[in-house]
């Protein structure tokens, strides 16, 4: 009798899922270490904050969308050269290896970003109670979804017009391929009168005088911060990662270093471009698992070329779409086709967890 290959995912979020069901029924022993009951839709927070969805919208229970074995509890240890990962105590041999344990937020005093329920909640609050003057939205370093600080200034400064909105960037110049995005975020930033900082690297965070200061000493006076710190692998993978950070991959085919059987897809892995985003994560994720579907059955192997597609708010009414892959990107709209677009995707997110679209 057949045994079958012993697929081991780690990770619970948007790679990790579409990685599970596209492989569930196809004749392979698939198992998924996530220590969560719940999967969150990171983009839905944006909508979550300034009240625009509910909870029920962009939270569900990890089992309602799992066709496959879940082990509940966090990889403590991956041993590559012996096909091994570790779950507490417990054993997981595999024959392939999909990580896709996403990233977490390195520790800035004053800030807490905002890639969690608990998060948004605070966010929420922080909105809603809201009365001052000054508005800073910023981020420091890589973080996931470079387009989310746009999308909060550009709808806090519709929700309270009276309000003076800062961002703060710490890129000076984008890189070539980013700059239509970040040209057309410009232009829509001067429309709305919102003021951008570039080059602003954030040192530190004074919650008690409400003061942040960059590294070269400027400092912006705010009343409600919204400040996303930078993104790190968890400390289980520290060892398999490069000086980026982040766990070094081949870029077409996700593989790890030289291991044909251990790939990493989503914000773990080393790739920038496209930037850390759920639709990089699904696009690298349909192709990690067509490939491990080829090698254990028949087919071609497939290449990941960097595509990436993602719908940004650009108002309450309008957005924009967003495509790219490594070789280059377009910006379009702003258009109110692509703001039903952003608004209807909290909804389909749920349907594109099983990979069979987009």
């Amino acid at each position: 009798m057949l045994t079958m290959s012993k697929v081991v995912i780690v990770g619970g979020g948007n790679g990790g899922l579409v990685v599970a069901n596209r492989l569930h029924g196809k004749g392979l022993d698939v198992t998924v270490v996530e220590p969560s009951d719940t999967h969150l839709y990171q983009p839905g927070i944006v909508d979550y904050v300034l009240g625009h969805e509910r909870e029920e919208s962009i939270v569900k229970s990890l089992d309602s969308l799992l066709p496959v074995k879940w082990v509940k509890g966090r990889a403590t240890k991956v041993v590559v050269e012996d096909h091994y990962v570790m779950v507490g105590d417990k054993r997981l041999d595999y024959d392939y290896l999909v990580l896709s344990p996403g990233a977490v937020s390195k520790k800035i005093e004053g800030t807490m970003g905002w890639h969690t329920l608990e998060e948004g909640k605070k966010l929420r609050e922080l909105v809603n109670a809201f009365t001052g003057n000054s508005i800073v939205v910023g981020y420091s370093g890589v973080i996931k979804c470079p387009a989310a600080p746009f999308e909060f200034a550009f709808l806090l400064k519709e929700k309270f017009p009276k309000a003076k909105v800062t961002l703060l960037n710490p890129v000076s110049n984008p890189p070539e391929i980013q700059r239509p995005m970040s040209e057309a975020f410009g232009r829509r930033a001067k429309e709305l009168g919102i003021e951008i900082k570039r080059g602003f690297r954030i040192a530190k965070v004074d919650e008690k005088q409400k003061v942040i200061e960059s590294e070269s000493g400027e400092k912006v006076q705010y009343d409600l911060a919204l400040i996303d710190p930078p993104v790190t692998v968890g400390n289980e993978f520290k060892e398999m990662t490069d000086q980026s950070g982040f766990i070094p991959v081949d870029r077409t085919s996700l593989r790890y270093k030289n291991y044909d059987n251990v790939f990493v897809i989503g914000d773990a892995n080393n790739i920038m471009t496209p930037p850390k985003t759920g639709s990089k994560a699904h696009y690298e994720a349909k192709v990690v698992s067509d490939n491990i579907i080829s090698m254990t059955q028949a087919g071609s192997r497939k290449v990941y070329d960097g595509s990436a597609i993602c719908a940004v708010y650009a108002s309450s009414k309008k957005g924009y779409l967003v495509r790219m892959n490594f070789e280059k990107s377009s910006i379009y709209g702003a258009s109110s086709l692509f703001y039903e677009m952003k608004k209807a995707f909290t909804h389909l997110y749920w349907t594109s967890l099983k990979g069979t679209f987009p």
